[in-house]
């Protein structure tokens, strides 16, 4: 009898052990859950902010010692072609609406302050029809522009 009683105890006791282990890990599964959506909502708002970018992709121009410059923006990444095959390549991330950063991946420019790596901020801070005026910080040094939407 007093086995009979110390094997049902041992047997409870076993059971109980077994639910808590259970409902533990269930309780790490639905954490998991969490933290995983919470990433994906993370990666769906920065798309968000990517669709709401106030430059599209397209082509631009601004003009420079009395010549035209072709900027291209297509899939993340801006392009810059300057005469003498001569370019500037950057990833372009956006911050903001408004503000977005360059960072220099490829450049062939004579006289560029940049270099692979360089990072370059701007913001649009006014828009007048096609024509985009900014403000960038290149190494502390501010400089205002503007470039033109090419139809």
């Amino acid at each position: 009898m007093k086995n009979t009683n110390a094997l049902t105890c041992v047997t409870f006791l076993l059971l109980i052990t077994f639910n808590y282990q259970t409902t533990f890990s269930q309780d790490i599964v639905a954490l998991n859950t969490v933290t995983k959506l919470s990433s994906r909502s993370y990666a769906a708002s920065n798309n968000i902010v990517l669709e709401a970018a106030t430059l599209e992709d397209g082509k631009y121009t601004y003009d420079f010692k009395e010549k035209k410059i072709l900027i291209e923006i297509k899939d993340g990444f801006y392009y810059e072609y300057h005469p003498k095959k001569e370019f500037i390549k950057a990833r372009i991330d956006w911050l903001t609406k408004f503000k977005y950063k360059l960072t220099i991946v490829a450049i062939k420019k004579r006289g560029a302050p940049l270099k692979v790596g360089s990072i370059l901020t701007a913001e649009i801070v006014k828009i007048k029809g096609d024509e985009y005026f900014y403000s960038s910080l290149l190494n502390n040094k501010k400089r205002k522009g503007s470039f033109k939407k090419v139809k």
